[in-house]
C-alpha cells in the first residue's frame, strides 16, 4: 500500500505536457452532441474558428494591431461541454505551433519564469487553448492582459472557456474596479459565445460519498490517505503541481471525508478535483457526508459557487466510475 509521503515531489507542467489530457484525449467535434441551441451554437462557432484565417492586420509605425477580437470566449455552467469543444478544436486544428493548457498553468508558467522569459518561451505559439478562465485577484489580472497583448499582437489565436462572462470577471474577488479598465481590454480581445443547457454528466450532486468497502476494488498500488492528510499535503503543494502528482499516484484512496470549514481549503480540493478528473485519475472517496455537505454554507454560495458546483458535478461522476469499478471487480470472481 502506498501512502502520500511515498510520492516524489511534483514538479511544474512542462511544455510537452501542454496538450489535452487523457479525458479529453480522443474528443472529436463529431461526438459532441449537442442538448441545448446554444450547445449547437457554440459547435458551429468553434468549428468556424478552427478553420478561420489569420486576423487582418492594421499597421502603425509602433506595432502591427489586429482588427476586433481575434479569441474566442466559451461562457457557460458546468457540464455543457465547453473543455470538450475546446480539447476538439486543439485535435482539429493542423497548426503545429499550439498548446492546451489551463488558466493557473498558464499563470504559474508566467509567475515562474518571469515576463520576459515567458514571452519569449511561451509567446510564439499561433493557437492557445486555454481552460477555465478566471482572473481571481490583480496580479494575474495585469499578468494575463500583458501576455494576451503579446500573443495577440503577434497573430495568434485564442480559445478560453470560463464559468464567468468576460466583463464580469473578478467580481466578488478583489475590487474589480479598480481593474475595470484592464478587465475590459482582455474582454475586448474575444468575441464571446454564451453557452447553456444540462449537466452532459447527468451527475447527482446530492448523492453519498463511497462506503469503505468500495475502496477493495482500488487497485493495488493507490495511494491511500485520510482526509486529513490529503488536505495538508494539498496545502504544502502550490495547486498547479496538483497533475504531476495526480498522474505519479495513478489512482487515490481517500477516508474519513467531512465538511470542508473554510474557503482556501475549498478552492485547493476544486482543483485536486480538477486534475483527477481531468487525467482520469481513479478517486475512492468514503465518509460519513454527501457531496452536496462537502462545502459549508458560508462561502459555498458566494463569488466561487460555480468552481464548487462543477465540482460536486465532476465528483460524483468519479465516484459513479469507482462504483462501475468495484462492481466489474466484484463480478470477475
Amino acid at each position: 500500500m502506498r501512502r502520500l509521503a511515498d510520492l516524489p515531489a511534483p514538479g511544474l507542467p512542462r511544455r510537452e505536457d501542454w496538450v489535452p489530457p487523457p479525458r479529453f484525449g480522443t474528443v472529436r467535434f463529431s461526438d459532441y452532441v449537442p442538448a441545448h441551441a446554444t450547445q449547437a451554437e457554440a459547435l458551429a462557432a468553434v468549428q468556424g474558428f478552427a478553420h478561420a484565417p489569420p486576423p487582418p492586420r492594421r499597421w502603425s509605425w509602433r506595432r502591427s494591431e489586429p482588427v476586433g477580437a481575434t479569441g474566442l470566449y466559451l461562457d457557460g455552467g458546468f457540464g455543457v461541454g465547453k473543455t470538450h469543444l475546446l480539447a476538439a478544436l486543439w485535435h482539429a486544428s493542423s497548426e503545429p505551433r499550439k498548446v492546451y493548457l489551463s488558466f493557473a498553468e498558464l499563470v504559474a508558467a508566467i509567475g515562474t519564469l518571469g515576463m520576459p522569459r515567458a514571452l519569449e518561451a511561451l509567446g510564439h505559439e499561433r493557437l492557445y487553448c486555454i481552460d477555465e478562465f478566471e482572473l481571481d485577484d490583480p496580479g494575474n489580472t495585469l499578468i494575463v492582459k500583458t501576455f494576451l497583448a503579446h500573443v495577440f499582437d503577434r497573430g495568434a489565436r485564442v480559445l478560453t472557456t470560463s464559468n464567468t462572462a468576460p466583463n464580469a470577471q473578478g467580481e466578488g474577488r478583489f475590487d474589480a474596479a479598480s481593474f475595470r479598465r484592464e478587465i475590459q481590454s482582455i474582454a475586448a480581445r474575444f468575441r464571446t459565445v454564451r453557452i447553456d443547457g444540462p449537466d452532459h454528466r447527468f451527475a447527482d450532486r446530492d448523492r453519498a460519498l463511497l462506503a469503505p468497502a468500495a475502496a477493495a476494488a482500488a487497485p493495488d498500488d493507490a495511494v491511500h490517505a485520510s482526509w486529513g492528510e490529503l488536505h495538508a499535503a494539498l496545502a504544502d503543494l502550490h495547486p498547479v503541481r496538483y497533475g504531476a502528482w495526480g498522474r505519479e499516484a495513478r489512482a487515490f484512496v481517500v477516508g474519513g471525508a467531512e465538511p470542508i470549514p473554510d474557503q482556501q481549503r475549498a478552492l485547493r480540493w476544486v482543483h485536486f478535483i480538477d486534475k483527477l478528473y481531468d487525467q482520469r485519475v481513479p478517486l475512492w472517496l468514503t465518509g460519513d457526508v454527501a457531496i452536496a455537505d462537502l462545502f459549508d454554507p458560508h462561502y459555498a454560495a458566494g463569488a466561487y459557487a460555480k468552481k464548487h458546483d462543477r465540482c460536486r458535478s465532476r465528483l460524483a461522476e468519479m465516484l459513479a466510475e469507482a462504483e462501475a469499478a468495484a462492481a466489474r471487480s466484484a463480478a470477475a470472481f
